[in-house]
């Protein structure tokens, strides 16, 4: 029997990734009832391990579950907890010998090679009526550039766990102008989902402020930020 062995387990509700070795095994749980496909995990794991969902511009409107990101190269993943001690919405665990890991004793966490996150629990609802809690970390700006939008595919309004995007009605009025897409950002949390489903990169959000303090260690800390503001797959 050869050692380590490594799997991977899809289910409805849940992915897993498992690496067993002689002494231990680690898992990493995705839990999918809770993420949004925001992507940040995908961007912040070091190894590249985490892809998000198939986006295409041929899709007429896309929900979110065609946007939660997939653990799909299990061998590269090394079960560092980055993406746990990021996901702004508690979608991830990490489990030693089938015991959650807390995120305060993630050995990177715990060794501060990155700083506390800094953070508001908000509660949020989509426009479909699910709740939701945010850990918001992160503030910024979004740019709509109407040239570019699909115009009534509504995949940003579908995907936005807090309801701040709104599709508004067509004029019959052919001398008034009626942007495509309406931003609320009393209710924008700045979590990238929008950004990360749009199938034509008509919605930019651009990262302005990241929450945290503490110690780091620089050499890993630095480089995962600029990993949280690359929100656009096309770049």
């Amino acid at each position: 029997m050869s050692f380590p062995k490594i799997s991977r387990k899809i289910t409805e509700k849940q992915e897993i990734v498992k690496i067993k070795f002689l002494v231990e095994e680690y898992e990493l749980i995705l839990n999918k009832e809770k993420c949004v496909g925001c992507g940040t995990c995908a961007r912040v794991c070091p190894k590249d391990a985490i892809s998000r969902g198939p986006i295409g511009a041929s899709r007429i409107s896309v929900n979110t579950e065609q946007i939660i990101p997939e653990i799909y190269d299990p061998e590269k993943c090394v079960y560092c907890g980055t993406c746990v001690y990021m996901c702004p919405f508690s979608a991830l665990v990490l489990r030693k010998d089938g015991k959650e890991i807390p995120v305060d004793e993630i050995l990177l966490v715990s060794k501060k090679a990155m700083p506390k996150i800094e953070f508001k629990a908000k509660k949020i609802k989509s426009i479909d009526g699910i709740e939701r809690v945010v850990k918001q970390y992160t503030l910024g700006k979004i740019k709509i550039i109407d040239e570019e939008c699909a115009g009534g595919c509504s995949t940003c309004a579908n995907v936005c766990p807090s309801g701040a995007i709104i599709i508004p009605e067509r004029s019959t009025k052919g001398w008034e102008i009626i942007p495509n897409v309406v931003v609320d950002d009393e209710k924008c949390v700045y979590c990238g989902t929008c950004d990360n489903a749009c199938p034509t990169g008509a919605i930019k959000l651009e990262i302005t402020e990241i929450g945290y303090s503490g110690e780091y260690n620089e050499i890993y800390w630095l480089p995962l930020l600029d990993r949280i503001k690359s929100l656009r797959w096309s770049k």
